[in-house]
């Protein structure tokens, strides 16, 4: 197993967009935070990849500050940035959801918010929006959001069996069946499954898949696409066919494909972690 942290990513944003930096945290439900801008004149339209992750992006352009809660994406969609814009995100960790009252997790999945129409963060908005450069960004949101999002002080057996699951789920890199997950929790599949969508609203498999499909990512941004069949053994596809076919469809290309734009991009240039 293994007990490193999981660096959940959204690709696009590194490659086609200027001035990508980040800052890592893996505490208190949060994977890292990052920012970059659209120095073009014209709007783009990052792709948002199938990874079941959750992020808050606020846009600063001309003056004001536009929030938007990106909900867990489980399937292909895109996202709009703005000609001019600076961008600065917060990765929320993989099965981690961001709660709006009165709307249930499942409701949330695949959806975006925009925070500061909302009542409830409105206020939160304004605060996020006063704030000048990366550093007061972070400091701001850190004081802000776990009151915001209701997560002080939340506990009880289920938050406690989803945190454990969740866990076995990512020091396994997702390669763990939902029977598997039974015997570890001694509770049934349903259950489990009930307190996933209670919780960010898609299944133990949906985050098993996301889970691996991120780890896969991590590896060929990290050098291992010498040996893609290598890859496919490792996350336990049945042949090289269907890790392609896989690949694609979480993708939209293939993943010879995808190496070849991360290596040319040059991927891991474009990352200033400060």
């Amino acid at each position: 197993m293994d007990d490193s942290p999981l660096m959940s990513i959204q690709p696009y944003f590194v490659l086609d967009s200027d001035d990508f930096c980040q800052r890592l945290l893996f505490e208190n439900g949060i994977s890292h935070f990052f920012s970059f801008s659209n120095k073009t004149q014209e709007d783009i339209t990052l792709p948002l990849l199938t990874d079941g992750c959750s992020n808050l992006l606020f846009e600063y352009k001309d003056g004001t500050v536009r929030t938007h809660f990106v909900g867990s994406t489980m399937e292909k969609r895109t996202f709009s940035v703005k000609k001019g814009a600076e961008y600065f995100g917060v990765r929320l960790a993989p099965g981690c959801a961001f709660s709006i009252p009165g709307i249930p997790a499942k409701e949330t999945v695949g959806k975006v918010f925009i925070l500061d129409e909302l009542d409830f963060s409105r206020d939160f908005c304004s605060v996020m929006g006063r704030q000048k450069d990366f550093d007061s960004r972070i400091k701001a949101f850190l004081q802000e959001f776990p009151s915001l999002c209701g997560t002080e002080g939340k506990s009880g057996e289920k938050q406690k069996l989803f945190n454990q699951i969740s866990g076995i789920i990512i020091r396994n890199r997702g390669k763990v069946r939902v029977k598997d997950l039974e015997k570890l929790s001694g509770y049934t599949s349903r259950y489990i499954n009930k307190i996933f969508e209670q919780e960010v609203g898609y299944s133990v498999k949906q985050m098993c898949a996301s889970v691996k499909r991120q780890f896969l990512l991590g590896d060929i941004h990290g050098g291992k696409a010498d040996s893609l069949t290598e890859i496919a053994s490792e996350y336990d596809f049945y042949d090289q066919s269907h890790f392609i076919r896989e690949f694609k469809d979480f993708t939209g290309t293939t993943p010879s494909q995808y190496a070849k734009v991360i290596e040319e991009k040059k991927y891991s240039d474009n990352v200033r972690n400060v």
